[in-house]
């Protein structure tokens, strides 16, 4: 916290700086100002969060100089320091919105638990600005219709981002498999709200694709922090069963948006990474430039899915383009132990075969076990999926909730989902709950926005205002007006 005390007189700067430090307030910073232009000076080149201000000021008188400093310190608590016979003057002071007003001789324990107050205030704001931003950067990263050159990245580009995602390519939710969102995801939002400052703000939200992302934004230092994090052997532990993918720091939003926009696009080269040790972005863009190295790897992941769905037919299919496929051999070859590693859970591989044939016989072996896999996947679970977002579409039906719902890991979950339904999950969910929407303005057509937006289960307005426009070519404001005319505008 920045606190700003402007003073002519220095024996009160003295005794209120004392109370401050006293007080033991953590990561505070105590600026001084002799007089009003000199107060307006530190304003400008570093707004407080909160400034004790002395009426009668050489120079610049208090009131003067808080009108002025309001310009650029949009957030700052304004607290008057006034003498008896000018206490008129701090009455008009509640017209510039001064939180306070303090009567000289100061008294320490009216400015200890002033000082308690605001910092539990701005406390309060850092949560609420944090979920803001959160709910920005999962708007942004999972909308359709953001691309680099939208107006969606509104959020400020001169400050540094970073990303982090997380791919958990275990199917099942069963066992350990859900490390990543039962275990590490807590741990992880625990660490990340124990260092924060005021400064920084940080968003984990789960992609269309499963993948669960970390998005930063804060210091350099703070980046570096994030990282040698989840670089250390003990966070490992934690993220066992997991890829760990960077998409590195950005001056600004847009680049990171399209590092993962890449990621997700060609998330089945993951099979050549170890699981745990953190990956460059860069990485992957090498892998994909090696000869025929992505459809080496889609086929592998679509072996597995066959194997998944018990369809012996698809199996067999992939497996033969995988022993034809040209470079396959020396792909193996340099990755053979994260590609063992990466299949084994859900094709029960108990062991990595050296050579490149021995690995396509240990899969056609593995097709005979197909019928006793422990991998359980009901041939009507994304009915089920339909159904249960049919009904709970106003509470949680993230990804990550239906994954813990129906035992499958999120990024399975969203590739199965889309390839049954022709449609994305997130989608699928924006679509049903905007019908509803519909169906709530068309029975109440006098309902506020807010709560239309709050009853199909969105908590930003701005959000769903966006959502609905998209679905319908109309703000709900204009299907309101609508409705007055016609019992169903979108006809």
């Amino acid at each position: 916290m920045i606190i700003l005390i402007a003073d002519d007189e220095n024996l009160v700067r003295l005794g209120l700086k004392k109370i401050i430090k006293d007080t033991d307030l953590a990561d505070v910073e105590i600026l001084e100002a002799r007089n009003g232009r000199e107060m307006l000076t530190t304003c400008r080149s570093m707004p407080p969060d909160l400034a004790f201000v002395d009426i009668k000021m050489p120079l610049l008188d208090g009131l003067s100089a808080i009108e002025a400093a309001k310009e650029f310190c949009p957030d700052t608590v304004w607290v008057m320091l006034t003498g008896f016979s000018e206490f008129k003057f701090a009455q008009s002071a509640i017209s510039l919105g001064v939180k306070d007003y303090l009567l000289k001789p100061l008294e320490p324990d009216k400015i200890r638990q002033l000082l308690l107050e605001v910092q539990s205030t701005m406390q309060q704001r850092h949560i609420d600005s944090n979920h803001l931003f959160e709910l920005q950067v999962s708007h942004l990263f999972n909308s359709p219709e953001t691309t680099r050159e939208s107006g969606f990245f509104d959020l400020p580009s001169g400050q540094l981002y970073t990303a982090v995602h997380f791919y958990e390519n275990a199917v099942s939710g069963q066992d350990d498999s859900a490390s990543l969102y039962k275990t590490a995801l807590p741990r992880l939002r625990q660490w990340l709200s124990s260092w924060r400052t005021l400064e920084d703000h940080f968003a984990l939200f789960c992609l269309q694709s499963g993948l669960l992302c970390l998005i930063a934004r804060s210091s350099s230092v703070q980046a570096k922090r994030i990282f040698s994090h989840l670089s250390k052997p003990d966070t490992a532990l934690s993220f066992h069963n997991t890829c760990i993918l960077y998409c590195q720091s950005s001056q600004g939003i847009q680049d990171l948006f399209g590092q993962s926009a890449f990621v997700q696009d060609h998330l089945s080269l993951a099979l050549y990474l170890e699981k745990v040790v953190p990956h460059a972005i860069e990485e992957l863009r090498l892998l994909k430039q090696r000869q025929n190295a992505f459809s080496f790897s889609q086929t592998l992941d679509k072996i597995v899915q066959a194997y998944i769905d018990k369809d012996e037919i698809r199996y067999q299919k992939y497996l033969e383009r995988l022993r034809n496929m040209e470079g396959g051999k020396e792909l193996y070859t340099e990755f053979s132990s994260p590609i063992v590693e990466n299949l084994s859970r859900t094709l029960a591989l108990d062991h990595c075969p050296a050579d490149y044939a021995d690995f396509c016989r240990l899969l056609q072996l593995q097709s005979e076990n197909m019928y006793q896999s422990g991998v359980i996947i009901q041939p009507d679970i994304i009915e089920q999926v339909k159904n249960y977002i049919e009904i709970n579409y106003a509470h949680d039906v993230s990804i990550i909730s239906l994954g813990e719902t129906f035992c499958l890991a999120p990024t399975y979950l969203s590739k199965i989902f889309h390839e049954k339904v022709g449609t994305k999950l997130i989608d699928y969910v924006m679509e049903v709950r905007i019908k509803n929407a519909r169906r709530l303005m068309t029975e109440n057509p006098n309902i506020l926005i807010k709560n239309v937006a709050l009853l199909v289960g969105y908590y930003s307005t701005r959000h769903f205002k966006d959502i609905f426009f998209k679905q319908t070519g109309m703000l709900p404001s204009e299907f309101q007006k609508k409705l007055k005319k016609s019992p169903d505008p979108l006809t």
